[in-house]
C-alpha cells in the first residue's frame, strides 16, 4: 500500500476525516513535516531531562527573525512546554490562523499530556480537517487510541506514520507496546530497537527495552536500559526504583545503593527508605544506613516498616534499636504477629523471659517454637487446684525445680519471693504483681509469675490470693 494511501485508510478508520464542510486535499506523503516532528521530540525530551531552556531560546530567537513564519512560531510555542502559559499561548496561535493545522496538532499533544483525551479527539479532528495530510496529528491520535487501549487503531496509526517516516521514534515505540500488549515480545523488541536507533535516549523506547529485557532474564542488558532511561529522565521516581531492583537482582550493592539514594532524594517514604537502610546495610555505609533510618523514624512508619527497620538493626547488632523499633510497630499493630515474635526472641536473649513469654504467646504461629522451648525451660505448666494451698504446693514444686536449674549456674542463688494473684469469678487470674524478691534471679521470678498466671483457682471465690516462696541451696 502506498504510503498516501495508508494515511488515508488510518484517517478513516480512526474516525478522523474531515466534516463535508470543507474540501479535503488530498493526502500525500509530507516530508517537510519530519524536521517538525523532530524538533517536537527534541522538546520533549528536553522536557523529561528538565533542559529545555535551549531549545526555548533557539526557536524563540527563530521565531523573532521570521515572524511570518509559522512553524518557528509554533515550535517556539511548543518549546515553552505543557503549562496552562503554553496552552493559552498555543490557543492564540490557532485563533491567529484557524486554517493551520500545526497550532491545533500543538494543542492535541498539550491535552495527550494533560490525559484530557476527549480534547485530543476535537484538536486531531481541527488538524486533519485544515490539512489531512498532517501525520503528525495521525501519531498523536494513534498515541491518544494507546492511552485508551485502541490497540488496533493505534496500530494502524503509528504504521501510517511510519509508512511516511520510516525513522520517527515515536511511531516505533508506540507501535513496540502495542505489540507486546499483543504478546509479540519480539516484534516489540524489534521495534524499540528501532526507536532507539532513530533516538539512542528515547524514553518509552528505553523502559520497554529494560522491562522485555527483564522478562527474558537478561539482568545486564535491563540494567543497562533502566539506567539509560534514569539518565533519560532524571526525575522519574519509578525508574529509579526498578533501577534499583534491578541492581539488587544482579548483586551490584553500590549500583543498588546509588538508585535507591537518587529514589529518595526525588521523594521520601517510608517504603523507599527502609529499601534504602538495607541497601546501604549492604554496602557497609554505616552513614548512609543511619541517616535513612534516622529520616525513617521521623516521617511516621508503618507497623510492617518499624519491624524491618528492627530486622535491620538487629543484623548490624543493635538490639536496643532493634527493640525499640520492634515496640513501635506494636504500637501501631499488638497484634503483629511477626513483630511480637521478633521482640520475644530479643528479650529472651537479653534475660527478660517474663516478658519473652508473653511476647511470644501473642505472636500465635510465628513463635511457637519459641515458646515451647522457653516454657519448657522455665518449667511452666498449668495447674489447677481446688483450694490456693494445693496451688501453692503444686507452684512451688515448678520454682523449686527451676531454682535448682538455675544453681548450677549461681551457687549462692537464695532468697525470698512473695506474689499476689487477683482472681475472677471463673477462677481465672487477671492480675499477678510480685510484692517481693530477694532471689532476683529473672528464671524463677518468670516461673512464679506465670505459673500463677495460668493457674486455675477455685470457682466462685473471687479474690486476691498471696503466695510466699523460700528458696535455699542444699546443705
Amino acid at each position: 500500500m502506498k504510503p498516501a494511501a495508508t494515511l488515508a485508510l488510518a484517517l478513516a478508520i480512526s474516525g478522523c476525516m474531515p466534516p463535508p464542510s470543507r474540501a479535503p486535499r488530498e493526502a500525500k506523503p509530507r516530508k517537510d513535516l519530519v524536521p517538525v516532528s523532530r524538533a517536537m521530540a527534541d522538546v520533549d525530551a528536553g522536557e523529561l531531562k528538565g533542559s529545555t531552556v535551549a531549545q526555548r531560546q533557539r526557536w524563540s530567537a527563530e521565531a523573532a527573525a521570521h515572524p511570518k513564519a509559522l512553524v518557528t512560531r509554533y515550535l517556539a510555542v511548543y518549546a515553552q512546554g505543557s503549562g496552562q502559559d503554553a496552552w493559552a499561548a498555543m490557543r492564540g496561535l490557532a485563533a491567529e490562523d484557524p486554517d493551520a493545522a500545526l497550532p491545533w496538532v500543538g494543542l492535541g499533544a498539550i491535552y495527550l499530556k494533560w490525559g484530557t483525551l476527549d480534547q485530543v479527539d476535537r484538536t486531531v479532528a481541527a488538524a486533519l480537517e485544515a490539512e489531512p495530510d498532517n501525520w503528525i496529528a495521525v501519531l498523536v491520535r494513534a498515541q491518544a487510541d494507546e492511552r485508551r487501549e485502541r490497540w488496533d487503531a493505534a496500530a494502524l496509526g503509528y504504521r501510517a506514520v511510519l509508512a511516511i517516516d520510516p525513522d520517527n521514534a515515536d511511531a516505533h515505540a508506540g507501535l513496540a507496546m502495542v505489540l507486546r500488549h499483543g504478546g509479540d515480545a519480539a516484534g516489540a523488541r524489534a521495534e524499540a530497537a528501532a526507536a532507539l536507533q532513530s533516538s539512542p535516549e528515547h524514553f518509552r523506547a528505553l523502559v520497554l527495552s529494560a522491562e522485555l529485557a527483564g522478562e527474558a532474564g537478561d539482568i545486564q542488558k535491563a540494567v543497562e536500559y533502566w539506567a539509560a532511561a534514569a539518565d533519560a529522565s532524571p526525575r522519574d521516581r519509578a525508574v529509579r526504583i526498578q533501577l534499583a531492583r534491578i541492581y539488587e537482582q544482579k548483586k551490584d550493592v553500590g549500583g543498588a545503593l546509588e538508585a535507591w539514594q537518587a529514589a529518595v532524594a526525588i521523594k521520601e517514604d517510608a517504603e523507599s527508605l527502609v529499601a534504602l537502610a538495607q541497601a546501604a546495610r549492604a554496602a557497609h555505609d554505616e552513614k548512609a544506613e543511619g541517616r535513612a533510618l534516622e529520616r525513617l523514624t521521623q516521617i511516621d512508619p508503618s507497623a510492617a516498616e518499624w519491624r524491618r527497620i528492627a530486622e535491620i538493626r538487629l543484623a548490624a547488632g543493635d538490639t536496643e534499636g532493634a527493640e525499640g523499633a520492634l515496640r513501635r510497630a506494636l504500637a501501631r499493630d499488638p497484634k503483629d504477629p511477626g513483630a511480637n515474635a521478633h521482640l520475644g526472641r530479643i528479650l529472651a536473649k537479653k534475660g527478660r523471659p517474663q516478658e519473652a513469654v508473653e511476647s511470644l504467646r501473642a505472636s500465635g504461629d510465628a513463635g511457637r517454637e519459641d515458646l515451647a522451648a522457653l516454657e519448657a525451660r522455665l518449667n511452666v505448666q498449668r495447674v489447677s487446684s481446688g483450694d490456693a494451698g494445693g496451688i501453692q504446693k503444686a507452684v512451688g514444686t515448678l520454682i523449686e525445680r527451676t531454682y535448682r536449674a538455675r544453681l548450677a549456674e549461681y551457687s549462692a542463688l537464695s532468697g525470698a519471693l512473695k506474689l499476689r494473684s487477683t482472681v475472677d469469678a471463673a477462677g481465672a487470674a487477671t492480675i499477678v504483681e510480685v510484692l517481693e524478691d530477694s532471689v532476683n534471679d529473672p528464671d524463677v521470678r518468670a516461673c512464679a509469675y506465670w505459673n500463677l498466671h495460668d493457674a486455675a483457682y477455685p470457682s466462685n471465690k473471687p479474690g486476691r490470693y498471696s503466695f510466699s516462696f523460700k528458696l535455699r541451696p542444699s546443705r
